[in-house]
C-alpha cells in the first residue's frame, strides 16, 4: 500500500533516538495508528509491540497489572494507542520508564491519543518533563503535492527576506508544475485534509464519509466525556460556532443567539478544543497582558468537515479561505524547530492583518486574500505594520490563490498559497 509521506516523520525520528517517550495527538483519521504501526518502525529498524486501549480487555489486563506488563515488554519500540482510555496508565508508565533509565535500558515508547480532553491533563501531571509531545493535523497542502520540498513559508522565516535565488527558482517551475499543484490546492481547499477523504473517488463517497466521521465524533469523543447534558443543543452550537469561522468570538453573543448559559458555551468550546475541532486564535498586543482579555478569533480548520457540518448554511469565501490559511499555518508550525506563535492583529483605528506569526524576536505579518489578483491597496496594512515594527519585522506576505510571486510595496510581497505552503 502507498501511504503520503507525513512532514513529521523526521521530526518524530529524531526526538525517538533522544527521548524515552514521544506522545503523538491529534484528531480521529488524521492517520496516527497509521504512521506509528505501520511507517516508524520500518524507517527506525526495530522490532515493536503494538498494543491499542481501545480494546476493552487490554484495558481491563493493564489495569490489573500495568507495571508487570510494561516490564514484560522486551522490544526495543513500544506503541501505546489511545492511550486517553486508560488515565491509571501513566503512574505504572513514569515508573517503569524511570526504573529503565537507571538500569540504562533504552526502551522508546510513542503514546498516542485520538483527544486531548484527559490524555494531556494526565501527562502534564505525571509525565512532566520526561516527554515529547507532537500534534498530528490532516494532510497538509504540502503532503497532498507530495514533492518533498520545503515549504517557501519556512525559507521566508528563516531567511527574513525574499532573494533574486528565490524568484529565479520559482520562475523555472514548469507550467505542468504549477497547474497541478493549484489543482491539489482546489481540492484541498474544498475537502480538507483528512486522509481518508484523499482514498474517495466520488463527492458523494467523500460527503458519506465526512457525515459517518461528524457522527462517531459526536458519539465517541463527546459523549464518552459526559459533560454534554443535551446533545441536540451540543449539535446546534456546533453548527453555530462553525457559521462564524474566521471571525472575532463573543461567548456572551454566542450564548445568548443560542438562549444558553455563558458556562455552556464555555465547556462546549473546551470540548471542540482539545478534540482538535476549533481553535481559539489570541490577539497581538504589546501589552501581553491584553492578549488574554482581548475576544479571540475563531476557526474550524478543516474545511471538508465544515461543509457537513454547516449544511446549507452560508458562509463567505473570505471566511473559508482565511480559514484555510490558518489551517496551512497550524501544521507548518508544528514542524519548526522552535514553534512560533501565531496572532491577529486589529487596531482600535482600524487596521487589521489577519496573522502574525511570532518568535525569536521576529514578527512576519500575513494577510489572506481570496483572490486571483493582488493590488497595491492590499499591501496597506501590512506596510504600516512593519513601518512601526521596523526591529522586529522586515517583510509582509500577501497570500492569494494566483500565480506569481511580485513585490507590491516595499517589503511587501504577494506569494500564490500553492508556493507558500505547497513545497513545490
Amino acid at each position: 500500500m502507498n501511504f503520503i509521506k507525513r512532514s513529521i516523520t523526521d521530526v518524530l525520528l529524531q526526538r525517538l533516538t533522544k527521548e524515552h517517550i514521544v506522545v503523538l495527538t491529534g484528531a480521529r483519521q488524521t492517520g496516527k495508528t497509521t504512521l506509528c504501526e505501520s511507517i516508524l518502525p520500518g524507517l527506525l529498524g526495530m522490532p515493536f509491540s503494538y498494543i491499542s486501549f481501545d480494546d476493552p480487555d487490554e484495558r481491563l489486563r493493564f489495569q490489573k497489572s500495568a507495571i508487570e506488563i510494561l516490564e514484560s515488554l522486551d522490544t526495543p519500540l513500544i506503541i501505546l494507542d489511545e492511550v486517553q482510555k486508560i488515565p491509571a496508565l501513566f503512574d505504572p508508565l513514569k515508573y517503569v520508564v524511570d526504573k529503565q533509565k537507571k538500569q540504562r535500558i533504552k526502551r522508546s515508547y510513542i503514546l498516542t491519543g485520538s483527544s486531548q480532553i484527559l490524555l494531556i491533563k494526565n501527562i502534564k501531571e505525571t509525565l512532566a518533563g520526561r516527554v515529547a509531545l507532537f500534534n498530528l493535523y490532516p494532510f497538509s497542502l504540502s503532503e497532498v503535492i507530495g514533492s518533498g520540498d520545503t515549504p517557501f513559508l519556512t525559507r521566508v522565516w528563516e531567511g527574513k527576506t525574499i532573494t533574486d535565488n528565490n524568484l529565479k527558482s520559482f520562475n523555472i517551475l514548469s507550467t505542468e508544475t504549477t497547474r497541478n499543484a493549484m489543482n491539489v490546492r482546489n481540492e484541498h481547499q474544498l475537502w480538507g485534509g483528512y486522509p481518508p477523504i484523499w482514498m474517495r473517488k466520488t463527492k458523494e463517497d467523500k460527503i458519506k464519509w465526512l457525515k459517518d466521521y461528524r457522527k462517531t465524533y459526536i458519539e465517541r469523543d463527546v459523549l464518552d466525556v459526559g459533560q454534554i447534558a443535551n446533545i441536540d443543543n451540543f449539535i446546534v452550537a456546533q453548527k453555530l460556532l462553525c457559521a462564524r469561522t474566521g471571525q472575532i468570538f463573543s461567548i456572551s453573543e454566542v450564548a445568548r443567539d443560542l438562549s444558553l448559559a455563558v458556562n455552556t458555551i464555555k465547556r462546549y468550546i473546551n470540548l471542540l478544543s482539545m478534540s482538535f475541532q476549533c481553535y481559539l486564535l489570541p490577539p497581538y498586543y504589546e501589552n501581553v497582558g491584553k492578549r488574554f482579555i482581548k475576544s479571540p478569533k475563531i476557526f474550524f480548520p478543516d474545511a471538508g468537515l465544515n461543509r457537513v457540518i454547516l449544511g446549507e448554511a452560508v458562509v463567505s469565501s473570505v471566511a473559508f479561505y482565511e480559514t484555510w490559511v490558518f489551517s496551512e499555518l497550524l501544521k507548518w508550525r508544528e514542524l519548526q524547530p522552535i514553534e512560533p506563535e501565531i496572532f491577529f492583529y486589529r487596531t482600535s483605528g482600524g487596521m487589521e492583518i489577519d496573522f502574525l506569526i511570532y518568535g525569536n524576536k521576529t514578527i512576519l505579518p500575513i494577510d489572506a486574500k481570496d483572490s486571483d489578483k493582488v493590488s497595491y491597496a492590499d499591501g496597506r496594512h501590512l506596510e504600516s505594520f512593519i513601518s512601526t515594527h521596523k526591529k522586529t519585522s522586515h517583510i509582509g506576505i500577501v497570500v492569494y490563490r494566483g500565480r506569481e510571486i511580485k513585490e507590491i510595496r516595499t517589503n511587501i510581497w504577494a506569494i500564490p498559497d500553492w508556493y507558500l505552503f505547497g513545497g513545490v
